[in-house]
């Protein structure tokens, strides 16, 4: 058993505890966390793990002008002697910032005087936090002041990374054919006064065609709601994504499930009813299916890794039987994978699409779902950088992406959420908190423009004021306001896309 033990001073125990320490786990060099156990106690972080071997640590911590920020350490060996805690946090942002900034400079990148400032200034920080590891405090405030620095350079560094790297697409394709879309939970989105605005920012809708809402009543089909969304994008020549059919949370599964839930083969039959009389309801209407997301994390029925494996088989041929001529793909939640470390029999979500992708049914590509910024079963806050390696990772299945997105732009109860889960607050008040949903999305989003393998940008969100899944997710708030991601979204329509 592998223990890892990270201490901090006494002055900076309130900063461990705003940290998202229980989140907090060891990887090694594949890349997939390992199931941890953490614990605090005394100013000292420690995280224990079934094996005995290095690791980087990743930990979510406040970070001065960009908000939380997952920081990774360097590998570092398991030991009964504590690690300082920010000088290894600091080792590694000084490594990540000055690595990928080599690499991307050897293929052609042009950096600019400002990282070339915060790399040097950063960098001159950690050596001087390394100078005084004898002494907590002064190492741990040092190598703070480095965090802050060379995490800003790595942001300068992204930036320049998208910004480049589109300007060569278009180059190349004058106007990019990536789906930028919304999604839009029936019916369609015609009782805003901004709904004119809709096909401004948006070349494509995402409609979700839940399970639970349109057969809440087993065996009874309800698709008025849903013929109403297809029908109005149909008018206006929006193209669709048909799906998530199947969103494994519980809030968005039928409420009679509990009957079946003990029964596998019934669970499938019900699951394949369903996709059947959707995908024959909508032929020639989608233009992609989603048929499902979730099903690589815990759900509210519990399946083995052979059931999951069964069921996402079950979905997709069940679509592409009934319509083999429309794409379709299977979605894959929290892809960095960070649920694995609090359940040890949970399924690496790109191991379970690398299955899926080998299995030849004629899956069209993958769908990544990314929830940024809510306090429980999302995506844990990270640089644009690192999102774009995450690209990179999934990109060695060879397979076109949809990446869905989701920032909340507000906090507090949201009436109108199906999931309504509790937000990270990083703002004091309204404009605040909007304006912060485009500062953390805008980088992420031009990361993934750059990415030629990300065929497909879907904002899980579109009216607060309306019926919506993830809360305070929408472009609009609760009150029919424009979010500035909207004017963001109607600018890249505008400048970038089809």
């Amino acid at each position: 058993m592998g223990q890892f033990h990270f201490a901090v001073p006494s002055d900076s125990t309130q900063l461990l505890k705003q940290t998202l320490w229980k989140d907090a786990y060891i990887c090694g060099i594949e890349g997939v966390p390992w199931e941890c156990n953490n614990t605090v106690s005394k100013g000292v972080l420690s995280i224990t793990r079934p094996v005995e071997t290095s690791g980087k640590l990743f930990l979510t911590c406040p970070t001065k002008g960009l908000g939380y920020r997952t920081l990774s350490t360097c590998s570092l060996m398991p030991g009964s002697d504590p690690y300082p805690l920010f000088l290894e946090l600091a080792r590694g942002s000084c490594f990540r910032a000055r690595i990928q900034s080599s690499n991307w400079k050897r293929a052609g990148l042009s950096l600019g005087d400002r990282f070339d400032e915060l790399l040097e200034r950063g960098t001159s920080q950690f050596l001087d936090a390394t100078e005084s590891k004898s002494d907590l405090e002064e190492c741990s405030r040092c190598a703070m002041l480095a965090i802050a620095t060379l995490e800003q350079a790595i942001a300068d560094l992204g930036e320049s990374f998208a910004v480049q790297s589109i300007a060569y697409r278009k180059q190349r394709e004058p106007q990019l054919g990536t789906l930028l879309a919304c999604s839009v939970v029936p019916p369609a989105p015609t009782r805003s006064a901004l709904s004119n605005r809709f096909e401004k920012a948006f070349n494509s809708a995402a409609v979700r065609l839940s399970w639970g809402s349109i057969e809440s009543e087993a065996g009874r089909f309800d698709f008025d709601t849903c013929d109403r969304s297809i029908h109005w994008c149909s008018e206006r020549g929006i193209r669709v994504i048909g799906g998530p059919l199947i969103d494994f949370r519980k809030q968005l599964m039928p409420p009679w499930l509990y009957l079946i839930e003990d029964n596998f083969d019934s669970l499938v039959q019900s699951v394949t009813q369903y996709t059947q009389r959707v995908v024959d309801r909508y032929r020639g209407s989608i233009h992609l299916w989603n048929c499902a997301t979730g099903l690589n994390t815990l759900g509210p029925v519990r399946l083995d890794d052979e059931q999951v494996m069964r069921l996402a088989v079950a979905v997709l041929q069940t679509v592409r039987r009934a319509d083999p001529n429309t794409p379709a793909i299977i979605s894959f939640d929290q892809p960095f994978g960070e649920y694995l470390a609090k359940h040890r029999d949970g399924i690496s979500p790109l191991h379970f699409a690398d299955a899926l992708a080998r299995s030849g049914l004629g899956m069209a590509g993958v769908g990544l779902d990314v929830r940024l910024n809510y306090d429980s079963n999302c995506t844990l806050p990270r640089s644009a950088v690192d999102f774009g390696q995450m690209i990179d990772r999934w990109a060695t299945l060879g397979m076109p992406m949809l990446v869905q997105l989701t920032i909340p732009g507000g906090c507090g109860p949201d009436e109108k959420s199906m999931l309504n889960p509790a937000t990270l607050v990083a703002g004091s008040n309204k404009q605040e908190l909007s304006a912060n949903q485009l500062r953390i999305a805008g980088p992420i989003v031009r990361t993934l423009l750059a990415k030629h393998m990300v065929h497909g940008i879907v904002w899980d969100g579109w009216a607060d004021n309306e019926p919506h899944v993830q809360s305070h997710s929408g472009v609009i708030d609760s009150v029919g306001v424009a979010r500035p991601m909207l004017d963001y979204f109607e600018r890249l329509r505008q400048e970038l896309l089809t």
